[in-house]
């Protein structure tokens, strides 16, 4: 008996047909015209190899052209777990981690776990010492490879190293210069594009498209290694010596804000952060703050002459103590000095004295000269991490505290604010912004950093006043142990107590500092020396008054600075 198909079934069948042909006609126009340059872009993508092409880092050197911090390439090691088998394919893991454990100074079963962790590929010790590197290639032992990664390098070791910061293992800058310029010394990746054959070897004929990297710029710093050298030789002497927490250096030149050095202690190998303490990786010049203490008269004795209330001749009845707000404000132990000039008010250091010269003053003034030499906001030095200290509103003012404040307790500073208020004094009364980077050079050639005057804070009379004042408080005042051989000195010394978080103040236990410029007369730095916590107490000045002394005697015979006394 024969089949027969109904003629409705061979319509829908013969509908069908035509519209699967319609469909894939359709298909087949649309990948031939608008589909195109997608088709062809898959196509070209299963031959086309895409790799990044790294930019070099830039480097960065001394104001003298000493390389501080440059990069490096190095052979990092890898492992392929898969591959750590022999002829008979018996397990090599064990025998490899063996193998190179005494060289890296791992412990075997570490290695061995790492190896046996189910990763297909894994990095065993990244950016190894040339030597290292050369030891475990002479081995020749399967499943492991090495595969080049920069490294940056800091030739001169500790010295610099919160100045400098340093670059984490993604290779981005943190802290210091590394972590502020980072933009500028990572430079910008290029893409190397070309075509490759199904056994990966790049076509002959084949597409071949690069974009070259740009190399990062280099900096010039303000730093001078020497100079920051001795500061951390004397600053690290002076912390030991008196088991001190720690301490900070700043020398700036005043003529324009330069920054010669800046020391912190403790500090840490930029080339071995992982051993560092977070208290090692702060840069105390600039994000340590603590109450000054008297190194503040001569700010308050400096705007009390320049506003035209006191010269250095005026004078006062000192009977140990002045009564504000309320409140007993003593001298250091309580001594009473009588007749008293404001010229001795430094020279002896004396709290009443500073309470006297304040109130003749005012709050108002004495406010706005706090904030015109940069108490109180950033100096806006370019370095990364910096805080502004703090000098409270004049509304929140209670009576006592234009006393307090007058030398130098209830308001906090960094060491560089410091530096850069007696820079103003040193410089005849502008005030200047830090600074670190001198210069940068990239394709185009080199840029210079213009220094930049921020305002004036008090007359060039006022600052040669105060000057002769300083000069006078070291050679015959409470800071002659700051006194050099052959210069001037002005300078004046700080003790303040440290607050607790009670609001109470510390028992027994100072932040003691000095701060000073040489030659008095026509100054060529300011150096700043502060101690944490130092173990002679009161007389915590005199370590930071020796350091002051060595920092500045070795700057001095470096830059060939002639003596200006007999």
């Amino acid at each position: 008996m024969t089949a027969t198909v109904s003629h409705a079934r061979l319509r829908t069948l013969f509908a069908l047909f035509a519209v699967a042909t319609l469909v894939l006609s359709a298909r087949l126009a649309y990948w031939q015209t608008v589909g195109r340059g997608e088709l062809l872009g898959r196509a070209t993508d299963q031959v086309r190899s895409d790799q990044g092409l790294e930019a070099q880092r830039g480097v960065i050197r001394d104001r003298a052209g000493a390389i501080l911090a440059t990069t490096v390439e190095l052979r990092s090691l890898y492992a392929i777990p898969g591959q750590m088998t022999d002829l008979d394919k018996s397990d090599l893991r064990g025998r490899v981690a063996a193998a190179i454990a005494p060289i890296l100074g791992e412990n075997p079963d570490t290695l061995r776990a790492a190896f046996e962790s189910g990763a297909e590929w894994l990095f065993v010790r990244r950016r190894l010492s040339e030597e290292t590197a050369n030891r475990i290639a002479a081995l020749r032992l399967p499943g492991l490879g090495f595969e080049l990664e920069p490294k940056r390098l800091y030739p001169n070791g500790t010295i610099g190293a919160q100045v400098l910061g340093f670059v984490n293992d993604d290779g981005a800058g943190q802290y210091g210069v590394e972590g502020r310029y980072d933009d500028l010394l990572r430079g910008k990746a290029g893409r190397l594009v070309v075509e490759r054959d199904p056994s990966n070897r790049e076509l002959a004929v084949g597409l071949r498209t690069a974009t070259p990297a740009v190399n990062g710029q280099d900096l010039g710093l303000t730093i001078d290694l020497a100079i920051q050298t001795a500061a951390e030789r004397a600053l690290a002497a002076a912390v030991q010596g008196e088991k001190a927490a720690g301490g900070s250096v700043v020398v700036l030149d005043p003529r324009d804000g330069a920054i010669l050095a800046l020391a912190s202690n403790p500090s840490y190998d930029p080339g071995r952060v992982a051993a560092a303490t977070p208290e090692a990786l702060r840069d105390r010049a600039i994000s340590w703050t603590y109450e000054p203490g008297s190194t503040m008269k001569a700010i308050t004795v400096a705007a009390a002459i320049d506003k035209g209330v006191v010269t250095p001749r005026t004078s006062y009845n000192d009977v140990g103590y002045a009564v504000i707000g309320g409140r007993v404000l003593s001298n250091a132990l309580g001594r009473a000095y009588g007749p008293t000039t404001v010229q001795q008010v430094l020279e002896r250091s004396q709290n009443a004295g500073a309470v006297f010269v304040a109130s003749k003053l005012g709050a108002p003034d004495l406010y706005s000269y706090l904030r015109a030499f940069g108490f109180g906001e950033r100096t806006g030095v370019d370095l990364a991490s910096e805080t502004g200290g703090s000098v409270r509103p004049l509304a929140q003012w209670y009576p006592v505290d234009l006393g307090t404040i007058a030398f130098g307790q209830g308001l906090a500073v960094t060491p560089l604010q410091l530096a850069a208020a007696y820079a103003a004094i040193a410089n005849g009364g502008t005030l200047y912004r830090p600074f670190v980077v001198a210069s940068r050079r990239d394709a185009d050639g080199e840029h210079r950093t213009a220094p930049e005057p921020l305002r004036r804070v008090v007359s060039e009379q006022t600052a040669a006043t105060l000057r002769a004042m300083l000069t006078s408080t070291v050679d015959q005042g409470i800071a002659n142990a700051a006194s050099l051989k052959g210069y001037s000195v002005a300078g004046k010394t700080g003790t303040a107590q440290i607050p607790s978080e009670d609001g109470r103040y510390v028992d027994d236990a100072y932040i003691s500092s000095f701060a000073g410029m040489v030659p008095a007369e026509d100054p060529r730095m300011v150096v700043v020396v502060v101690l944490e916590r130092p173990q002679s107490k009161l007389s915590g000045t005199v370590p930071a008054m020796g350091a002051f002394r060595a920092i500045a005697g070795d700057a001095l015979r470096y830059a060939r600075v002639q003596p200006d006394r007999p």
